[in-house]
């Protein structure tokens, strides 16, 4: 933890989380409980692991860590992946055409496209119901899913129809024969994107 600065952006002060939390309901971070996880980053030759308390703070669009009692913002440039469990979250590449987020969980990998999760958090007005012509601030979340093109480096939200999502594939017969169900739950959407080839 010696070199905190190169991972960390800034310490995350009352002040700063006041602004953005006061009056709004709903939570703001995607896990219910900040639990340890595996931070790998780019820093040094083979680069730096270590495990920490994290969460991510939708709002911000930012993975947070805590060390001794204190939060801190980590820098997606020195990010490669946080693995949480048996999930696995990644910075968004700047070159990455079509989503202006910071990060995505990778659902599953292919040789020409990943199935990918992309979390997004919006507060609205809405109005109170407890006092009649008053509005409050209530959170939100949405997910997206999107096949992330590793030719094109796009992100291509998964279509809304079997066939288009087939036609992108461009999966076999014999491959569509391979999945067992409907295309479009996740876990066959994953079982696609491993047989693209």
């Amino acid at each position: 933890m010696n070199n905190l600065e190169d991972f960390a952006l800034q310490k995350i002060d009352k002040v700063f989380t006041s602004e953005y939390s006061n009056n709004v309901s709903g939570k703001m971070y995607l896990f219910d409980e900040w639990q340890n996880c595996v931070v790998r980053t780019n820093l040094k030759e083979e680069g730096l692991n270590f495990t920490v308390p994290c969460n991510y703070n939708l709002y911000t669009d930012k993975f947070e860590m805590k060390i001794d009692g204190e939060k801190y913002f980590l820098k997606k440039e020195a990010v490669v992946e946080i693995i949480k469990g048996n999930r696995i979250f990644v910075p968004i590449d700047d070159e990455i055409k079509g989503e202006a987020r910071n990060y995505m969980e990778i659902l599953g990998t292919g040789e020409k496209y990943d199935l990918v999760n992309v979390y997004e958090l919006k507060i609205k007005d809405v109005q109170s119901k407890r006092s009649l012509g008053l509005y409050e601030k209530k959170i939100s979340t949405t997910d997206k899913m999107f096949f992330l093109d590793q030719k094109n480096q796009a992100l291509i939200e998964v279509p809304r129809r079997k066939k288009k999502i087939y036609k992108l594939l461009d999966l076999s017969a014999q491959e569509k024969e391979e999945i067992d169900g409907n295309i479009k739950r996740t876990k066959n959407l994953i079982k696609a994107v491993e047989l693209a080839g």
